[in-house]
């Protein structure tokens, strides 16, 4: 049987929400069925050999298409020499679609745009205003003939990169999905993390996100320098990469509370990091889904998130909230949190029943594949 070839655009060295999701599909993916090739902007990838060693192949890209139109034509031509069934463009914003018009030149089938977002992740607020106006100006000129397949996150996210040209009827939402046996609750990993991370005794909140103007860290730590006044043996961790992580460094010290803030970096353990936690807080100004409050709900701790932008798809049980941007009541919360904590309890079945489970979305997403 000949295998159905997929290239995957593009990855980040990060391993971020939308590189994690990609990598996710290709562990569960059918590999006598299905080969996945990557294609990223950054010179480096620390998981590239591991995809090579699985048979896949992975393009790097000298830039994008606005800033050399002839070099990036040139090389994404060279890539599709190599044969591709299909193209699955993981998009967050618009910046031109010549990746789309080149592929229907090299007579690909099965070309997939794949909203992800509902925001422009730029500290600048300047040029956030300049991105967000160039991507309007390409989302009107986006048609329907630019693509075979419209898939987005979640509604928000579909209403943020598609236009009314894009039938409703013609847009899958496809649900973010976890390996929910994997986040399931269990009480000897708790025990086993809080003992091997010195947390016995400690009230943990967590925010597991890229650290970058998008997730908000900055709420964070203000939020955090108040709770600790109140809850003595708190401590933040904080898991994930990024560019801000100096800036937020110099806030935490400048806040007083350095010694109780902790900077774990990237961690492939964010499941275990999950059970040794208390609360976990997601204070992002936007997001086209929130897969950590899915992996949340499913291990059964408590999460704070924001009201303004986590989408209606992304809060199944009443173990998450959605909050406004309120630092007092974001406060209140947790403290009650702390004084009263929640009896933790398994909800992988419930989050199943939902229908976030990587098998039953991997069949979905097969089906695009192979359609």
């Amino acid at each position: 049987m000949k295998k159905i070839k997929v290239l995957q655009m593009p990855v980040r060295n990060a391993k971020g929400g939308i590189t994690q999701y990609a990598l996710e599909n290709w562990v569960h993916i059918d590999k006598a069925r299905f080969i996945f090739d990557w294609v990223t902007l950054d010179n480096y990838l620390s998981f590239a050999s591991e995809l090579e060693s699985q048979g896949c192949r992975v393009h790097y890209l000298s830039g994008r298409q606005e800033e050399d139109e002839a070099r990036f034509r040139a090389e994404m031509m060279a890539i599709f020499s190599q044969g591709y069934d299909a193209i699955h463009l993981h998009t967050s914003y618009w910046r031109g679609f010549l990746a789309e018009e080149l592929a229907i030149e090299a007579g690909i089938k099965k070309i997939i745009v794949h909203a992800h977002s509902t925001g422009i992740d730029v500290i600048d607020a300047a040029e956030r205003a300049r991105l967000l106006a160039v991507h309007e100006d390409w989302k009107r000129r986006f048609t329907p003939e630019l693509a075979t397949d419209f898939v987005a996150c979640s509604g928000l996210a579909a209403d943020f990169l598609y236009g009314p040209q894009i039938p409703k009827e013609r847009i899958l939402v496809l649900k973010n999905a976890i390996d929910t046996e994997k986040f399931a609750f269990n009480e000897n990993v708790r025990n086993e993390m809080r003992k091997e991370m010195g947390l016995d005794g400690k009230f943990v909140i967590l925010q597991t996100a890229r650290l970058v103007h998008q997730k908000n860290h900055a709420f964070s730590l203000d939020l955090f320098a108040r709770v600790v006044k109140d809850v003595p043996n708190a401590v933040l961790l904080l898991a994930g990469e990024g560019t801000l992580k100096e800036s937020l460094e110099r806030q935490a010290a400048e806040l007083g509370i350095t010694q109780c803030v902790h900077f774990l970096g990237f961690r492939d353990d964010v499941n275990r990091l999950l059970q040794a936690g208390d609360v976990l807080i997601a204070p992002s100004l936007f997001e086209g889904f929130s897969i950590s409050t899915i992996e949340a709900q499913c291990s059964g701790i408590r999460c704070f998130c924001c009201f303004c932008c986590i989408p209606d798809e992304a809060v199944v049980l009443e173990n998450t909230r959605r909050l406004p941007l309120e630092m007092e009541q974001w406060h209140e919360e947790i403290i009650g949190i702390a004084k009263n904590p929640p009896k933790r309890r398994d909800r992988s079945a419930e989050i199943a029943a939902a229908g976030y489970t990587l098998n039953e979305q991997i069949n979905v997403l097969k089906y695009i594949y192979n359609k």
